[in-house]
């Protein structure tokens, strides 16, 4: 998400559906020395961290305070057997290319290419396709990342058909 300026005018749309605190906290540089050091102190059996001060645990409450994210809500559930292409039509407005779908992911860089930069003028329809497009791609580089961090997985894209509906869910 680096390199996607979020546009002034889907934030209102990134607001609403409660994931402005996700694209506040921005890329996260990893201070490797201190990741290996909490890899060898994790203790999966009692999923705790056993620090020279004592144990520690990270919660959903702490997910949800550095993030700003709900965690008290109706569960996200949903298929994956859906027709991608469809749904990109109906949510994005946009069929991509049969080469930028892998499975059931979207490349995350035809997405800012396609939707960096909404036209002056449009209507508050084109600007939820944005703002869709801009949330699927917080999601895919900031909350579940793939292995590569160059596909979004679209299974999420059903969830923000509905902008006041977003922040409902846990």
């Amino acid at each position: 998400m680096r390199e996607w300026e979020m546009d002034p005018r889907i934030r209102r749309y990134v607001m609403q559906s409660g994931f402005y605190g996700v694209y506040r906290v921005g890329h996260i540089s990893l201070d490797w020395p201190l990741f290996t050091s909490l890899v060898e102190r994790w203790r999966p059996e009692t999923h705790t961290f056993h620090l020279p001060i004592g144990k520690m645990t990270v919660t959903l409450q702490d997910v949800a305070m550095i993030l700003g994210l709900r965690i008290h809500g109706p569960p996200i559930t949903g298929t994956c057997d859906i027709d991608w292409s469809l749904l990109c039509s109906e949510l994005l407005g946009v069929v991509p290319p049969p080469s930028q779908i892998r499975g059931s992911a979207i490349s995350a860089r035809w997405l800012r290419e396609q939707f960096s930069y909404p036209p002056a003028g449009v209507d508050d329809v084109i600007l939820q396709r944005y703002a869709r497009a801009f949330i699927l791609a917080l999601l895919g580089g900031a909350l579940f990342t793939d292995k590569t961090g160059t596909h979004v997985q679209l299974c999420y894209l059903p969830l923000l058909r509905d902008f006041t509906e977003i922040s409902h869910y846990s």
